[in-house]
């Protein structure tokens, strides 16, 4: 387009430099031919051609546009879908950022709840310990305490048993202190048959 522009041009400047010889060989005036030229393009560059170039230039100018506008159009949809791609590829990485940190903090959360769990049975295992410990110090003590009474209780104990067993066969006057020396030598050994409930 804008070469046939230029042939135009040209063609148009041949025209004029030959009607300027023309002018030049038919007068005797001499005019100079930047007058000449200015007269002559007055005839060649007439309104008619200069509509007939703004309306090439319109139409060269509007083809450009639509190609352009085709051009944009494509550049528009390829940017559209990579900015759908970068906006799904950013959301995804921010969910997944997101989700682990949701993820971390019930691990943690799980981790106290353990840890708290672990420190409660501990301290009921403790209390349990003493608690069993305090148990064992009671029934040991009721524990002598029974058996002091029963050694404390004993002699008056045997004796009633075996009178009532021979009753009034044998007089255990004569042999109580005898039985009596007996019975305290082997106070250790009854001692512990009691205490194992033998």
């Amino acid at each position: 387009m804008i070469l046939v522009a230029f042939i135009l041009m040209g063609v148009a400047f041949a025209l004029i430099f030959a009607k300027l010889d023309q002018v030049n060989k038919g007068q005797k005036k001499v005019v100079s031919y930047e007058d000449q030229t200015k007269q002559e393009v007055e005839h060649v560059f007439d309104n008619a051609f200069r509509e007939e170039m703004r309306n090439r230039g319109r139409l060269h100018f509007e083809k450009i546009i639509g190609e352009n506008a085709m051009f944009l159009q494509q550049d528009l949809r390829l940017t559209t879908s990579q900015l759908n791609d970068y906006m799904k590829n950013e959301i995804t990485v921010k969910l997944k950022d997101e989700f682990a940190k949701y993820e971390k903090s019930i691990m943690d959360a799980k981790t106290m709840a353990m840890d708290s769990i672990k420190k409660t049975n501990d301290a009921i295992e403790e209390e349990r310990a003493v608690v069993s410990q305090e148990v064992q110090k009671q029934i040991l003590v009721e524990k002598k305490q029974i058996i002091d009474k029963f050694e404390k209780n004993m002699a008056d104990i045997i004796n009633h048993y075996v009178v009532e067993a021979i009753g009034n066969q044998i007089d255990l006057n004569d042999q109580l202190e005898h039985i009596l020396g007996d019975l305290e030598a082997n106070k250790e050994a009854i001692r512990e048959d009691i205490g194992h409930g033998a």
